[in-house]
């Protein structure tokens, strides 16, 4: 059975309607670590509607949070602005927005592109509602009960004359330099290390709960019943073991099902992080795969299992895995004993419901490390179409084949342009370079020179083409490794390549021995055909 599938079986055990929150700080460039969250939360509501759950998935911003400091990718100006609230504060990017909106906007979009739709709420507005009026006052009313809980549980030893609320300065804006003084319900008073004195409207947005007490106080308004979040909140003595213990003993509510997830790493750069800048962020992954493949490194990986998110040549495992996925669902009817319940995952993947087989039996299906090849072989869409069509042994594709290709074209130039690494990138010389012509030895002007009869009468396929490189490089006692090299260093100029058999089968055959017959000289100017 899927996680998912597990998770959704226990909320239908409560018979009870849920309400799945996720949410981010929108500090930063929101990435793939961030998406996690939302993906294992719809992935969950997508499986607890499957069985009949009435279920609401929540995508809480914390868009009142504090900027805690400039981070490297804000220019120094926003020194001016540390302490204020996110929703508060003007947007990096100069286009009359708000800082959050600078960040939740694109990644908002993203999720759509994902098929997740849910209901976003902003801490801002919630604030400044009233939503969160109610817990707040039950908090600061019962704070020694609430002293009680996280000294004990965190271990931590909070002031004697601690008032857990921070309110936010009417004169220098900062919500995190205020020191509450006494609570009077429903005013906190408070003196601003700017000066200031007054008082904050705990029914508005004169001010938030910390965080400790924002989660806890978000779970009793929202209704929340189960949420996925990071390993870090999980840790003993956590933000959710106090946040639990809270809502139990203060608000008298049950804590929310938890889901923990471990983390996505970088290869090569650890943890994905906005404040550092090592991020890959939701959009960009997007624009450089599909995104079923996106929720489908999500869904196939348990949450508790980290992720190493390799965005060269890992990207191309991940889309031709996933391909194998759609394949094997097609492949099969109905239940499968498959223990991974790859089937499942495949579906759970799906931006919308996968589409029936008749449908997918006319799909043209290039594999993705073709069409890095074939991309960089064509000039435009037309010319790849062509080539496509010639490889496949094509009269037509369909326009769902079309679509499907253009949009993957999309994503593969994305992706060569920012993260390919240098060895997959090549450019196809129109004739072979004279210096690469005077640097082969000997045993491979005679491979080529064998390939040239070879070719004239083979099917010109990828197989029979492979097939003929290996067959006759033995003939001739010569390791078919150097015929390789010989091939790709008067192709590309350099001694690796694309798969060989395929990329030749992409040209045209007359071209391929033109250039065969420019490279051996001597053995004729024009090709036999």
């Amino acid at each position: 059975m899927h996680w998912a599938d597990v998770i959704a079986s226990r909320l239908k055990g409560s018979g009870r309607p849920h309400r799945i929150a996720t949410g981010i700080t929108p500090s930063g460039h929101i990435h793939v670590g961030n998406m996690r969250e939302i993906i294992t939360g719809d992935l969950i509501h997508r499986a607890a509607g499957d069985i009949g759950v009435d279920s609401t998935l929540l995508y809480m911003a914390d868009d009142f949070d504090p900027l805690r400091k400039v981070y490297p990718f804000l220019p120094p100006e926003f020194k001016d602005h540390v302490g204020k609230p996110l929703s508060e504060i003007p947007s990096p990017g100069g286009d009359g927005g708000t800082y959050s909106e600078y960040f939740l906007n694109p990644f908002l979009g993203s999720i759509r592109e994902l098929g997740i739709e849910p209901l976003v709420l902003r801490s801002s507005v919630s604030y400044r509602t009233g939503k969160y009026a109610e817990p707040t006052a039950i908090i600061l009313d019962d704070r020694e009960k609430v002293r009680e809980i996280l000294e004990r549980v965190s271990g931590r030893e909070l002031a004697d004359d601690w008032i857990p609320y921070n309110a936010r300065c009417p004169q220098c804006g900062r919500i995190d330099s205020t020191k509450p003084v006494s609570w009077e319900r429903p005013y906190v008073h408070f003196i601003c290390s700017c000066g200031h004195e007054g008082k904050a409207d705990t029914r508005t947005d004169d001010g938030k709960l910390p965080w400790r007490l924002d989660w806890p106080a978000r779970w009793y308004w929202a209704g929340v019943t189960c949420e996925p979040f990071g390993k870090d909140h999980a840790a003993a003595g956590g933000s959710y073991d106090t946040s639990s213990e809270i809502i139990r003993e203060v608000l008298g509510r049950e804590p929310p099902f938890p889901t923990v997830y471990e983390w996505i790493q970088l290869k090569g750069k650890g943890a994905m992080s906005s404040s550092t800048g090592v991020v890959i962020s939701g959009v960009e992954m997007l624009r450089m795969t599909p995104p079923e493949v996106l929720r489908f490194l999500i869904a196939k990986n348990q949450p508790s299992r980290h992720i190493d998110m390799d965005p060269g040549l890992g990207i191309l495992n991940l889309v031709d895995e996933c391909d194998r996925y759609e394949k094997l669902y097609y492949e099969t009817d109905g239940e499968s004993d498959d223990p991974e319940d790859r089937r499942r995952t495949y579906e759970l993947s799906m931006v919308r419901e996968p589409e029936d087989r008749e449908h997918m039996d006319q799909i043209v299906n290039v594999p993705y490390r073709h069409l890095v090849t074939l991309t960089q072989l064509s000039s435009d869409m037309d010319h790849l179409v062509e080539k496509i069509k010639r490889t496949e042994g094509l009269e037509d594709i369909n326009d769902a084949s079309l679509e499907r290709l253009t949009h993957r074209k999309a994503c593969v130039d994305f992706w060569l342009e920012r993260f390919a690494p240098e060895g997959v990138r090549f450019r196809l010389y129109d004739t072979p370079p004279q210096e690469e012509i005077a640097n082969l030895t000997s045993d491979m002007m005679e491979a080529l020179e064998a390939m040239y009869e070879d070719f004239l009468s083979i099917d010109w396929n990828a197989d029979s083409i492979h097939n003929a490189i290996y067959e006759g490089s033995r003939s001739k006692d010569i390791d078919p490794g150097t015929t390789f090299r010989a091939f790709y260093r008067i192709l590309l100029g350099r001694d690796r390549g694309p798969r060989l058999g395929f990329f030749l089968s992409t040209m045209d055959r007359r071209d391929v021995l033109r250039r065969l017959s420019i490279a051996i000289g001597s053995k004729g100017t024009s090709p036999r055909t």
